[in-house]
């Protein structure tokens, strides 16, 4: 009798183990709530008969409560983010009519950086709000505005996109103005302080002026929209197609970088689309998976006769707690007289694992993440390097969903000079 109820609480305690560490779902988190109860009644009907095997049981005991406490640590995960969906839904109803229809949300930061390759050692901070504003139901005007501090001089404020928003239908909507390019996934879902889990950018999207291969913005117009793909919740397909004022450089020369181009620099325009798929249901219990392609293509000279094309994909997937994703784009700009095609190609890939399961406090809250990104030109403005390459490292401290402190470790390792460090730190949070 005694082995018999002893092999039952051990069978009972692995299975449970197994269900706890396992991603949670809503069939699996009521069996293994279950399971719990069943260890639990099975001790004490084993406390009454068997008085001698007190020691085993208070084991048994101990361990059944760790289950209990990674349990519960799952449920809170799960409630936290029921609650950041309910806040945000919130947000979304109080800009209907009726109600508040203007909503000022954004983010702010402040960095320290150090690096003994530019001589650096200095301290930055920025502030973006975001102004949302919807006069009718399916009329929505966003602008989003930065104030920085320059190496020199007083703070500056630039208008980072002002676009208008008008929905047709629930699969397609019309946007106009000076609005964030549709190109990859960086420049539009993450290059926010609070939302790139790395203080730096990868490489080729950095600003312009900084050697990054893209303009952050054009002005024009987009269609753009989604819908479900038909068998399952969470499958989508995404697109946007538009045009714009088109490429500017600052010169003719092989490797100059992007210039705003606020009015038209000749009578041709830029167009470009982009498509993205998301193939695998929520429920398919194979995490999430995201791919897309993008296309900018236009005239880029005054005289309107020499083309710029761009292409690029892009991918990220989700299991639990991990994350992989990453991009590659490559430009082609045809160049005057006869000169040989500026070409240019970057990359990168990033991956991150949350620590939230380890069950030890203040530990529970980081997040790990590595990224290796380059890109190729045949030349580069200044003191740029024309194949850069780096490694990023670093730490992520997760105060709440929205305030996040990071650290971050750079080896620059570009193939036409020498290697260098750089160490650079963030407090970063969304409103």
């Amino acid at each position: 009798m005694k082995g018999e109820i002893a092999g039952a609480v051990a069978a009972a305690l692995l299975g449970t183990v197994a269900v706890a560490v396992l991603p949670a779902r809503v069939g699996a988190q009521a069996k293994a709530d279950g399971s719990l109860h069943e260890v639990r009644r099975a001790l004490e009907q084993l406390r009454r008969e068997r008085e001698q095997d007190r020691k085993r049981i208070e084991q048994i005991e101990k361990q059944l409560e760790a289950m209990e406490k990674a349990a519960a640590e799952t449920k809170a995960e799960q409630k936290e983010a029921v609650s950041r969906a309910d806040r945000l839904l919130s947000e979304v109803r109080a800009l209907r009519p009726g109600s508040d229809r203007f909503l000022v949300t954004g983010y702010g930061f402040a960095r320290y950086r150090w690096s003994d390759r530019t001589d650096e050692n200095t301290f930055s901070a920025a502030l973006n709000p975001i102004f949302l504003f919807r006069p009718f139901e399916r009329v929505l005007f966003e602008a989003e505005l930065e104030a920085m501090l320059p190496e020199e001089g007083e703070s500056e404020i630039s208008l980072e996109y002002a676009q208008a928003d008008v929905e047709l239908a629930d699969f397609a909507m019309v946007a106009a103005g000076k609005m964030l390019l549709p190109f990859g996934e960086f420049i539009e879902r993450l290059h926010p302080a609070w939302i790139n889990k790395l203080v730096s950018h990868p490489l080729p999207f950095r600003e312009p002026e900084e050697g990054g291969l893209l303009p952050f913005t054009e002005i024009g117009a987009q269609l753009r929209g989604g819908a479900n793909l038909g068998y399952g919740p969470g499958a989508t397909l995404e697109y946007a197609v538009y045009v714009a004022n088109g490429p500017r450089f600052e010169s003719d020369e092989v490797g100059a970088p992007f210039a705003s181009n606020n009015a038209d620099l000749n009578r041709g325009k830029g167009y470009g689309a982009r498509v993205g798929v998301q193939p695998l249901p929520v429920d398919s219990g194979w995490g999430r998976l995201r791919l897309g392609a993008s296309t900018w293509d236009g005239l880029w000279d005054a005289a309107g006769d020499h083309w710029l094309t761009s292409w690029g994909i892009d991918a990220v997937y989700q299991y639990d707690i991990a994350e992989v994703r990453g991009e590659y784009l490559f430009l082609r700009r045809d160049m005057p007289e006869e000169e040989a095609a500026d070409r240019r190609e970057g990359w990168y890939v990033q991956g991150s694992y949350k620590l939230s399961r380890i069950g030890v406090p203040h530990l529970d809250r980081l997040e790990l993440v590595a990224r290796y990104s380059g890109q190729n030109q045949r030349a580069a403005e200044g003191e740029l390097d024309p194949h850069p390459r780096q490694f990023a490292f670093g730490v992520d401290y997760w105060l709440s969903p929205a305030v996040v402190w990071k650290i971050e470790y750079d080896r620059d390792m570009p193939r036409d000079a020498t290697d260098s460090d750089a160490i650079q730190t963030q407090i970063a949070v969304g409103f």
